[in-house]
């Protein structure tokens, strides 16, 4: 078993086995599962899987946030559950949802999918403009043509491609659905668009096939899917089996086309037409404010699961009007998401956690942000709301001058080519605004280690450094048995070669014993640290040390806090070794090994996983 197809069973585990999932699927970076028994999750066991970046539920509907390698994980995770990669069959009940939960389960499950053929689209798309643009070729050369069929196809015939995604969404016959949706868009059809002089095809002579452009329309056709999905079931239920192999197919491609044609097509049309009309009824009435609007909820609506929202509204304003001004404010998320997780570069305390920022980062500028909200900027404080800052000053900035993107393109830096032109040094500038203000808004409001104490107490790992330099002694090999049989508590020793001793963590001086050889020092998290300088020291009433420090005194682990004259004690025949030890173990979940012999002063040893 490889490691992905041990990770895919671990999570079917946690999710309370096979049994209890409903329904699984995936977008660009989330697993997502209808969940029969949420009670049944064991969501901290899921969360502490290494390639699990994050876990949550929206909508009834639970996300387990992978990557941009899900599809990596959801083939085993598949072949598990025994499905195909399109989902799993239903065989419970689903708890009730309300409109909302069913219209983002509906949204994020239909375009999921098509997601990756929409961005290689719209890349193709970005760089036409971007040649085209700087004169590199002309927009009436055969390349541009062979170029812009790549990518226009997609876009012109999206209604297959939903119809397709949607099928499987409501458990119906794909082809039947992309049948309707080819009925849509049949030359028929589109020629009285183009001609403009026929409102309506009269079938029967009396039933009104109203004419509409369906091309690049998702919401007619997902809801004329949805409609032959119970007009299947209704058929297949009346009639007897022997009838069902041909007629089933017939009467629902009937039923279904017309109820599309005649009804559900038309009412979709209208409600795309009405969500494109507010959208640009909000930009006329102020363009900074809808700038605010959008820019301020687009990181929470990637971090809540509910982005996919802002899909069809885009592609209907390019239906409608052939650009969209939502898709420049998505760009400026990804870049103010991206400054926002650089600026907690500073805030890292191990080399690890500044891999996974920079790597973060790096995702966020390809348009992949999820890494960055759920493995960096949910961990530290504020961190989001710079993020949110930044994505609302720099849409609200673009927003005011007009920019404006032409093809659905994903929203990434490399999709700069496709501004090119009048709107181009509008969006670099935004970029830079959404990047620059996220960073500095990160600076202010996240602390560094030590800088803000309401904050540490909330952290769930503590570094321990060397008290002092010397060699590394584990504690269970000390020469005093209270100490080495940890019923003191956890920690290390040092056999140190020098006078200065330094504090171990980052606290608050909590007590000093009379005699000097001990000093205790608190986290804000609240661990409690004692610092014991040489063993069976106490006799010596202080005299070989001089404490740098007093009660009260907040300290980091570059701070000196006592001198011990360790030739002074030798020479009084007792150990010198200094000993570090955790005495309220209830807090700590994991101490760190030991890495080294020697230690310097300071330096690094491991962090305390925190209870």
């Amino acid at each position: 078993m490889d490691k992905k197809e041990q990770v895919a069973k671990t999570i079917i585990e946690n999710l309370g086995g096979k049994a209890n999932i409903n329904n699984a699927w995936h977008c660009m970076t989330r697993l997502r599962f209808d969940i029969k028994d949420e009670s049944l999750i064991k969501e901290g066991a899921i969360k502490d899987i290494p390639e699990v970046v994050g876990a949550q539920n929206q909508n009834n509907q639970y996300q387990i946030i992978i990557g941009t390698d899900v599809d990596d994980y959801f083939q085993p995770l598949a072949k598990e559950l025994g499905i195909d990669e399109d989902g799993t069959e239903s065989d419970g009940k689903r708890e009730k949802r309300g409109l909302v939960a069913m219209f983002m389960d509906i949204v994020s499950g239909v375009f999921g999918p098509i997601v990756p053929a929409i961005a290689g689209a719209g890349m193709i798309k970005g760089l036409i403009a971007g040649l085209v643009a700087l004169k590199v070729i002309s927009d009436q050369s055969p390349t541009v043509q062979v170029l812009d069929m790549l990518a226009s196809g997609v876009f012109v015939f999206l209604p297959f491609f939903v119809a397709i995604s949607a099928a499987k969404i409501f458990k119906t016959n794909q082809y039947l659905a992309v049948a309707i949706a080819a009925s849509m868009q049949y030359p028929t059809m589109t020629a009285a668009v183009a001609a403009g002089n026929v409102k309506a095809f009269h079938l029967f002579g009396f039933i009104p096939i109203p004419v509409f452009n369906y091309a690049g329309t998702v919401i007619p056709i997902i809801f004329s899917v949805l409609v032959l999905s119970y007009v299947y079931r209704w058929v297949d239920r009346l009639l007897p089996r022997v009838l069902r192999t041909v007629f089933t197919p017939t009467f629902s491609l009937f039923i279904g086309g017309l109820i599309a044609l005649v009804i559900i097509g038309p009412i979709g049309i209208y409600l795309g037409d009405g969500l494109a009309w507010i959208v640009q009824g909000l930009f006329k009435i102020s363009p900074i404010v809808a700038g605010i609007v959008v820019g301020a909820i687009r990181p929470v609506a990637i971090l809540t699961g509910l982005h996919h929202a802002m899909t069809p509204i885009a592609l209907q304003n390019f239906a409608n009007q052939g650009y969209d001004m939502l898709m420049p404010m998505m760009f400026m998320a990804n870049m103010a998401i991206t400054g926002a997780t650089l600026a907690m570069y500073r805030k890292a305390k191990t080399q690890q956690e500044k891999s996974v920022i920079i790597s973060s980062a790096l995702s966020g500028l390809l348009g992949i942000t999820e890494p960055a909200l759920f493995g960096v900027l949910t961990k530290y404080k504020r961190a989001l709301l710079a993020a949110t800052i930044g994505s609302a000053v720099a849409s609200a900035f673009i927003s005011a001058f007009g920019v404006r993107i032409y093809g659905y393109i994903l929203s990434s830096i490399f999709s700069l080519p496709a501004y090119i032109g009048k709107y181009f040094i509008f969006a670099v500038l935004g970029i830079i605004i959404a990047i620059a203000v996220s960073f500095v808004a990160g600076i202010f409001l996240v602390k560094k280690p030590g800088d803000d104490e309401s904050e540490k107490s909330e952290e769930t790992e503590l570094e321990l450094a060397a008290v002092t330099t010397g060699e590394y002694i584990a504690l269970e090999q000390v020469a005093d048995q209270a100490f080495a049989s940890k019923a003191l508590g956890d920690g290390y020793a040092i056999k140190p070669d020098r006078n200065e001793v330094f504090a171990p963590v980052a606290g608050v001086i909590s007590t000093i014993f009379p005699t000097k050889h001990a000093i205790g020092i608190t986290t804000p998290s609240g661990v409690e640290v004692l610092v014991h300088m040489g063993i069976d020291t106490v006799s010596l009433a202080g005299k070989p040390f001089e404490t740098l420090v007093q009660v009260g005194d907040k300290v980091g682990t570059k701070t000196q806090i006592a001198s011990m004259d360790i030739a002074e004690v030798a020479s009084a025949g007792k150990d010198i070794t200094i000993m570090v030890v955790i005495t309220n173990m209830d807090k700590i979940k994991a101490m760190p090994k030991e890495q080294k012999a020697t230690y310097t002063a300071g330096e690094e040893i491991g962090f305390i996983a925190l209870s």
